[in-house]
């Protein structure tokens, strides 16, 4: 039997002791964790940190060929954001997940701004931002709150966003932090950028928690956006609705409500303007309080729907009003009809509209859906002068018609139709698909009012 070599005891035990030596050192080492850049996590949150779209999604139904160089769309399909290039037809996927609402094109059409909504109820959520090629995803961080629907609106001169808040007025840029431009007490201004995006028009109430409406005032004030200096140009113990600016910058308009109620207000409201030149306010109309059917050409002139009663299909006409001097010429509606939706072409040469059958007063709702279908399909595109002469119907638009607006050449005519965006040449008639269908819209909705422009957005 072989003997073992007087070194080898010697030998193991040092090997033992180096290997133990070894094993609680690695044990004890800092842990190196990966690399992972916060201030870019943000940023990145849709392409990685968020759930992916199924990769079976259907892809959006999209015509690029019946839009080309028409400028830019955005719209939403199947909850997701896209955005479709008229002059490359490249259709663009913007969001991977949740639902996104109201998209917004910045002043030079490179981002957009929306709603991704986490609150179906209300429909808030958080502001997202993102370029149109689809990089720099990110929600905005450092607003007090959700964001609701129809408060924000970017700047026309900058690539900078004002949002309407519970503790007053911000500004979002597209890089680095918002910042609180006027403070308030009295809860989520109305505003509107000045045409040349240096001021901002704001309205309050003051002693808003007072039970006594009589105690309440509202003020209309101008800020201007570098220094955040603000002067107040109106105050009245009536509640006030701002509308916007005329596009020469030298007045604004808005809604008068003496009583301060929404019923009231669902049932129209006197419109006023005020020349920042001059101490009085004039009224200048009546009608039901929707942005959407407010309608600036470039020499001026407002295109509104005149008319009371919250129901659409009684009492609306177009009305011709030049806000500097409160001269209203009402232009009669086809014979039977009522008149909605009216738009300016880009030259403020035409108008387009919408003519429906006239139910008359007393219809207030509808027993069957077939009834409120039957007078959808009464809705008529129609193209007049500006005054509102030589006004026809384009027939070959088909029926059922809403929301038209004007492609930025205005040759062409966008227009809603069975959730389903469609373009038709002005001269000759002839309509195209350009995608669609979308996601349905309730006919009724308030009272036959029905907006499509949360889901579909045109830049020019």
């Amino acid at each position: 039997m072989m003997k073992k070599s007087p070194l080898t005891r010697p030998i193991i035990l040092g090997v033992a002791a180096a290997c133990l030596i070894a094993a609680v050192i690695w044990l004890n080492r800092p842990l190196q964790l990966p690399f992972f850049n916060q201030f870019n996590s943000i940023a990145q949150a849709q392409s990685k940190d968020k759930p992916k779209a199924p990769s079976n999604m259907e892809a959006p139904d999209v015509n690029p060929a019946a839009f080309k160089d028409q400028g830019l769309l955005a719209f939403i399909w199947k909850d997701l954001l896209y955005a479709l290039d008229g002059s490359t037809g490249e259709v663009k996927q913007l969001t991977e997940a949740g639902k996104a609402y109201q998209p917004a094109w910045s002043h030079d059409g490179e981002w957009l701004a929306f709603i991704r909504i986490s609150d179906a109820s209300s429909m808030t959520g958080p502001l997202w931002l993102v370029r149109r090629d689809g990089t720099q995803a990110h929600q905005v961080q450092g607003l007090p709150e959700s964001v609701m629907p129809e408060r924000f609106s970017w700047s026309p001169g900058d690539n900078v966003l004002a949002v309407s808040a519970e503790d007053g007025l911000w500004l979002v840029p597209t890089e680095g932090e918002p910042r609180r431009l006027v403070p308030v007490s009295s809860g989520y201004p109305s505003f509107s950028w000045s045409p040349d995006g240096k001021s901002i028009a704001y309205n309050i109430t003051l002693s808003l928690e007072d039970p006594d409406l009589d105690n309440r005032k509202d003020v209309l004030y101008i800020v201007t956006v570098a220094d955040g200096k603000t002067n107040k140009y109106l105050e009245t113990n009536a509640g006030i609705q701002l509308v916007g600016w005329q596009p020469d910058g030298k007045g604004l308009l808005y809604w008068f409500n003496p009583s301060r109620g929404a019923s009231v207000a669902a049932d129209g409201l006197e419109l006023w303007s005020l020349q920042l030149d001059e101490k009085e306010p004039r009224a200048l109309t009546s009608g039901l309080t929707y942005r959407q059917w407010q309608s600036f050409s470039p020499q001026g002139q407002l295109l509104t729907v005149a008319g009371g009663d919250r129901i659409v299909w009684s009492n609306k006409n177009l009305a011709l009003v030049d806000p500097k001097t409160g001269k209203v010429q009402n232009i009669p509606n086809p014979k039977g009809c009522v008149a909605l939706d009216p738009q300016f072409s880009p030259d403020g040469k035409k108008i387009a509209f919408v003519a429906a059958k006239d139910l008359g007063s007393g219809v207030w709702g509808f027993e069957k859906t077939e009834d409120i279908a039957k007078w959808v399909d009464s809705r008529t595109l129609y193209i007049a002068n500006a005054d509102g002469s030589d006004a026809r119907a384009l027939e070959t638009a088909g029926k059922g018609v809403f929301q038209p607006f004007w492609s930025k050449d205005g040759k062409h005519l966008l227009y809603m139709k069975d959730n389903v965006l469609w373009s038709i040449e002005v001269e000759n008639g002839k309509p195209e698909k350009i995608l669609g269908p979308i996601d349905d819209q309730d006919l009724f909705g308030f009272y036959g009012f029905v907006s499509y422009y949360s889901l579909v957005k045109a830049f020019k």
